[in-house]
């Protein structure tokens, strides 16, 4: 019994240090964020943060796992032969629900998103949710395979990443207008030509 109470006492103190952290990330911004304010804000020490997060990215990585898991479950509860439009508009619309009130946060998301993928030998998650859609669609006719369907699916997401942080910076269009424009881009160039 004491080691569940405990347990439930770290995650609650986990995610009171998760969501101090974010709020002082939204405030200062991430590269001006003190470890102090967080604490102070959760009400735990420091060492109670290095705990839970042994550095600040590794708080950005948490939001990046959480944000990721919704899209993941959207293009998972799709039908196996859905169409590759269908799929990347499920993607897009789900990166805007989880993005569009974060403008402060994401460039230093994406940042530390694509340090950890870039150091991850398979892909996982999302990029891999992606690459089995591309080379279903390829295998459908769908699709030009000129890359790879993983290759493809970095690409895309790659495309994502881009916009949403030319979106963060600049102030007047929605993110699920640019994403959207970024879906149709992609899918013209992706398409299988005519003979």
């Amino acid at each position: 019994m004491a080691d569940t109470t405990r347990d439930r006492q770290r995650e609650a103190t986990r995610q009171r240090l998760y969501e101090a952290a974010l709020g002082i990330f939204r405030r200062d911004g991430f590269r001006d964020a003190r470890v102090d304010d967080i604490t102070l804000v959760a009400g735990v020490s420091r060492t109670a943060f290095y705990f839970h997060f042994p550095t600040k990215e590794d708080v950005l990585s948490e939001l990046m796992r959480r944000t990721e898991q919704p899209i993941c479950d959207a293009v998972m509860a799709l039908p196996q032969d859905a169409e590759l439009a269908l799929v990347l508009d499920t993607v897009t619309e789900w990166m805007n629900r989880v993005w569009q009130d974060e403008r402060a946060l994401i460039i230093d998301t994406m940042a530390v998103g694509l340090r950890i993928e870039a150091g991850s030998p398979q892909p996982n998650g999302l990029r891999a949710l992606l690459g089995n859609r591309f080379a279903r669609a390829a295998e459908g006719g769908m699709l030009s395979l000129s890359q790879r369907p993983e290759m493809l699916a970095d690409l895309y997401l790659l495309g994502c990443l881009s916009t949403m942080v030319s979106w963060a910076q600049h102030e007047g269009s929605s993110l699920i207008d640019s994403l959207t424009a970024a879906n149709r881009l992609f899918l013209n160039g992706a398409r299988k030509s005519p003979n």
